[in-house]
C-alpha cells in the first residue's frame, strides 16, 4: 500500500483512487486558505500537512515520518532540497501540469548545471504548454513532453442543481452578473460596468467575489460609498432581497456555486497587469460565458483556445464588460459548446495518471 502520495489536485486524487483503491495521500500546501479548502472535501484516506520549510533538516524529518512511495509536484512548485532528498531516499517523483512563466524559464536557463541537478529527480515531467516544454527542456538538456493542461482536462463538479435553483428562486429570479476572483482595481472596473448595466437593466444583481476574501470589508465600504445597497456574504448567508444591488461573496471554497447561479461571468486577474489571469475553464464547463482582460499571460494558450471557440471574450474597458453583460442577459443563450475542446483535452489527464500509477510499487497497483 502506498503510504503517502504528495499531490495537490482533488480531481486527480479521486481518479487515481479509482484506479488504485489502496493509495493514500498526503497533500501539502503553504497557506491556511488552501488547508481550509482541503478540509472541506478530504476523505479519510487524505491527510493535509503544511509543506515543510525547504531546508535539509525539515525535509529529512518530513520524509522520515511519512516515508512516501511516490511524490508528485504540480505546475511550478520546485523545492530543490526536497527533490534532492527524494532522490537520496530513492522515492520516484513527477512534475505534472508543469507551467512556468517566461521569467521563471529564463531563470532556470541562466543556471543550467543547477537546473539539471534539480530536475534530474523527476522521472516524469509533463508540460502544460509548449512554452514550458521548450524552455525547461533547453534548461535541463532533456526532451519534455507537452502533455497539455490538466485544468482543461479535469471535469468540474458543479453544486447540486436544487441548491442553485433554491438560491435563484429566493433571489426573485433576478438577472445575475458575476465578478469573480477580482484584485484591487478590478473591483472598481466591475462596479463601473455594473453601473452601466443598471441603466438598462435596473433589476440586475452583481455578485462580487474577491480573490482574497480578507478584502471583503473594504469592498463593502467601497460599494456603499457608491450608493449601492450591499450585502456581505460572510456576515449574512442568505439569498439577497430585492433591494440588494451587490452581494460581496467574501468566503472560501464557494466559487463554483457563484459560477452556477450567475448568468454571465467576468473573471479577474487579467485586467490588472502583473497577475497573469485565472483559470477560465471552470465557469465555461458550467456553461457560462466568460469575459476577462488582456493580461492573462499565465493562461495564454487556454485563453487563445477558448477565445477561438467563442467561449471567452477579452476586453480592456468597463464599457466592453457592460455591453458583454447586457448582451448575455438579453439573449439568455447558453455559452458556446466546448464539448470538442474538453473531449480532446481529456488525454493529458489520462497520460498523467498513467505516469503516476507507474511510479507506485506493485503492491499499490494491486
Amino acid at each position: 500500500m502506498a503510504s503517502a502520495l504528495a499531490y495537490r489536485r482533488q480531481s486527480a486524487r479521486r481518479a487515481l483512487r479509482k484506479r488504485r483503491s489502496n493509495v493514500d495521500a498526503v497533500i501539502t500546501t503553504q497557506t491556511t486558505t488552501s488547508a481550509d479548502m482541503i478540509a472541506g472535501w478530504a476523505p479519510p484516506n487524505v491527510i493535509h500537512q503544511m509543506a515543510p520549510v525547504d531546508g535539509p533538516k525539515a525535509v529529512e524529518a518530513f520524509l522520515e515520518h511519512w516515508q512516501p512511495d511516490a511524490a508528485v509536484f504540480a505546475e511550478g512548485e520546485i523545492w530543490p532540497n526536497m527533490l534532492v532528498a527524494l532522490k537520496q531516499h530513492k522515492v520516484p517523483a513527477a512534475l505534472v501540469n508543469a507551467r512556468m512563466t517566461e521569467k521563471t524559464l529564463r531563470s532556470w536557463n541562466s543556471r543550467p548545471a543547477a537546473s539539471r541537478e534539480v530536475f534530474a529527480s523527476f522521472g516524469f515531467i509533463g508540460a502544460a504548454d509548449q512554452q514550458t516544454a521548450d524552455g525547461l527542456g533547453s534548461a535541463i538538456g532533456r526532451r519534455i513532453e507537452t502533455v497539455g493542461n490538466l485544468k482543461t482536462a479535469t471535469a468540474v463538479e458543479g453544486p447540486p442543481a436544487e441548491k442553485v435553483e433554491a438560491f435563484r428562486v429566493a433571489s426573485n429570479a433576478r438577472p445575475i452578473v458575476l465578478a469573480a476572483s477580482t484584485h484591487p482595481g478590478e473591483d472598481e472596473f466591475a462596479l463601473d460596468a455594473f453601473t452601466e448595466v443598471r441603466v438598462r437593466n435596473p433589476g440586475a444583481l452583481l455578485i462580487l467575489v474577491p480573490r482574497h476574501p480578507d478584502r471583503g470589508d473594504a469592498i463593502v465600504a467601497m460599494t456603499r460609498e457608491r450608493g449601492l445597497t450591499t450585502q456581505q456574504w460572510s456576515k449574512e448567508k442568505a439569498a439577497p432581497s430585492a433591494d440588494i444591488d451587490v452581494l460581496v461573496a467574501d468566503t472560501i471554497g464557494e466559487l463554483l456555486f457563484w459560477y452556477a447561479v450567475s448568468d454571465a461571468v467576468y473573471l479577474g486577474g487579467a485586467t490588472s497587469e502583473g497577475i497573469g489571469g485565472h483559470n477560465p475553464v471552470e465557469p465555461a464547463q458550467l456553461g457560462k460565458r466568460v469575459f476577462t482582460g488582456p493580461h492573462g499571460f499565465n493562461f495564454r494558450e487556454t485563453f487563445e483556445e477558448m477565445q477561438a471557440t467563442g467561449a471567452l471574450v477579452i476586453g480592456n474597458s468597463y464599457q466592453e464588460l457592460a455591453e458583454y453583460w447586457l448582451a448575455a442577459l438579453d439573449t439568455a443563450q447558453p455559452a458556446p459548446t466546448l464539448g470538442a475542446f474538453f473531449t480532446a483535452s481529456r488525454a493529458p489527464f489520462e497520460t498523467t495518471l498513467d505516469a503516476i500509477s507507474a511510479m507506485l510499487p506493485v503492491a499499490a497497483n494491486a
